[in-house]
């Protein structure tokens, strides 16, 4: 494997030797208003044995002209050839910094060709801090389980039990994560780290739930709760999404768990005895204005990170998946707890439906009057779910079809009014930043099924 290169006074002809297609040349490239330059060069590696700068600005691979590429492609192109590549490139005289609208593809990783960040020893550091923010929690939980906790009572179990069960755990880890891949640059992310986030919290909350509630046992109906704990993390991590590294996520996790138990048990169930059978106060509120309240904590977003929040086709259409499987599933996560009560699990069941199908009309509906006739896939892949969020405080009440209609019709019009005029008021005016926009998907369709369920308390 050999490299040469020719030079003159304003351009270069670098020739790098590529055995394979799978061979790493161990340059990173950055779109810069147009232009593909390189950023930077992995040491020992093949490009760093040639006369290749960062800052150079390439012209052509192989008598292509890389004019009007961005740095995917570019980055693409070089990773399917095989053989000697020729790169000409020029190489400015005076020192520039670049803007703050670039995009990067990075060849430095040897683990995927889709790499897209350089690693420096500062995320190896945050990597150790992590791994032991995750083995210690797995330790602890070893530890309280095998000396305190025992199985739950078995005539408490079900098959229906775990049938509930089933059906959530594919709407956290399917639904919610590929809810949150339209972003392009974080899809893996949202769908690797709902994995993680999702244990950590189910480990911590079976532990604390049953502390505060003195139950020291593992039951079907525990484990149902801590899937709600889950929902409530991912719900705030939906606001942080590309924000937060992942020890920062982990943290959060443990923590989250704790407050969502302290207000679940104590404050909206022990303090104010409310109305919730589905989950719209103590997951939905709460998940969305905690994660709110973290990414305000944040500051704003930096330009350089913002222009990272760009969806494709291609993860629009991932994101519509996890959204129809949340919406399939949702009626299953509102009566989870209402299995021993048939008419209960009834009206959840009708209720739920009748208010997705509300919502999701509404949805389509406001998304083409608000754009001049064309659908916003932000609103069709968050507001359709809307109607399930305002329904759940009250859904095993007999409050009929039709009114369960109305309250999705009223949060698919909030949410889409929600993602169209506040979440650019609240960017530009408080610095809020809500990736997912869960204030319009969780947080003001929540207040709407709460007042439903004040007003529904006083009839």
């Amino acid at each position: 494997m050999t490299s040469i290169q020719k030079s003159d006074s304003s351009s270069k002809l670098i020739i790098l030797e590529k055995m394979d297609s799978a061979t790493r040349l161990g340059v990173s490239f950055t779109s810069v208003d147009g232009d593909i330059k390189v950023s930077a060069i992995a040491p020992n590696s093949l490009a760093s044995k040639t006369d290749l700068k960062e800052g150079d600005k390439v012209v052509s691979i192989n008598g292509k002209s890389v004019l009007g590429m961005d740095s995917r492609k570019t980055a693409t192109l070089l990773r399917s050839v095989s053989g000697p590549i020729e790169i000409i490139t020029e190489t400015e005289t005076e020192a520039t910094t670049a803007p703050a609208d670039i995009e990067t593809q990075s060849l430095l990783l040897e683990t995927t060709p889709s790499s897209e960040f350089l690693v420096h020893e500062d995320d190896f550091s945050l990597s150790k801090h992590q791994g032991l923010v995750i083995a210690t929690v797995q330790l602890l939980v070893t530890v309280v389980l095998l000396f305190m906790f025992n199985y739950g009572n078995v005539d408490e179990y079900s098959t229906q039990k775990y049938i509930v069960f089933r059906d959530i755990m594919v709407m956290l880890l399917l639904g919610f994560g590929y809810l949150m891949t339209f972003l392009e640059k974080y899809g893996l992310g949202a769908v690797g780290f709902t994995m993680l986030l999702t244990a950590l919290n189910m480990e911590c909350n079976l532990i604390i739930e049953s502390v505060l509630t003195g139950t020291l046992s593992i039951s079907m109906d525990s484990i149902i709760n801590a899937e709600f704990s889950a929902a409530t993390l991912l719900i705030s991590f939906g606001a942080l999404l590309g924000r937060t590294t992942p020890l920062q996520m982990c943290l959060i996790s443990i923590a989250e768990s704790l407050f969502y138990a302290i207000n679940k048990i104590l404050i909206v169930f022990g303090l104010f005895r409310a109305e919730d059978v589905g989950g719209t106060l103590t997951i939905h509120m709460f998940g969305a204005f905690f994660g709110l309240a973290a990414s305000y904590a944040l500051g704003p977003q930096e330009k350089e990170s913002a222009s990272n929040n760009a969806a494709s086709r291609v993860s629009d259409v991932f994101s519509l998946v996890g959204t129809t499987l949340l919406w399939v599933y949702w009626p299953s996560f509102v009566g989870a707890t209402e299995t021993d009560v048939d008419e209960n699990e009834m009206h959840c069941l009708i209720n739920t439906i009748m208010s997705l199908i509300g919502s999701t009309g509404a949805a389509f509906y406001m998304s083409q009057y608000l754009n001049k006739g064309k659908f916003d896939a932000v609103h069709i892949q968050n507001s359709t779910l809307a109607g399930g969020v305002a329904i759940g405080a009250t859904a095993r009440l007999a409050m009929g079809p039709g009114v369960a209609f109305i309250v999705g019709l009223i949060a698919g019009s909030v949410s889409v009014l929600g993602y169209f005029y506040s979440s650019p008021f609240l960017e530009e005016k408080l610095g809020l930043y809500d990736t997912c926009g869960v204030a319009n998907l969780h947080g003001y369709p929540s207040v709407v099924g709460g007042l439903l369920s004040y007003f529904v308390g006083i009839v």
